[in-house]
């Protein structure tokens, strides 16, 4: 159960479009597909080392109202930042009433 002042941040939800531009090429772009409020679990930052190269990885979960439409296809704006929706909203206990959405920031 979510408590009534737990879900203070509100995040958009959006899902990926393809447009053409006017010769006909496909144009990638992102509506807005839906409002939620969530929360902002606590983040996980790890850091590598990959060929001489260090790689940021940050990942955010947010915590929100269950909600069917969402896909690992869409991504998250929290703040004016885009987080990449990794993998299916998880579904706590397959109760239906919250969901987790486990995102990595986009650069």
């Amino acid at each position: 159960m979510i408590r009534a002042g737990e879900l203070r941040h509100s995040i958009v939800i959006q899902s990926k479009t393809i447009t053409q531009d006017e010769e006909l090429n496909p144009i990638e772009t992102w509506a807005d597909f839906l409002t939620l409020r969530a929360a902002a679990l606590p983040k996980d930052g790890r850091e590598f080392y990959r060929m001489s190269t260090v790689n940021s990885e940050i990942t955010e979960v947010f915590k929100a109202r269950y909600n069917s439409s969402v896909t690992a296809h869409m991504r998250v704006k929290f703040r004016n930042k885009y987080f990449e929706i990794i993998g299916p909203p998880i579904n706590p206990e397959e109760r239906d009433v919250e969901m987790l959405l486990t995102c990595k920031a986009v650069v």
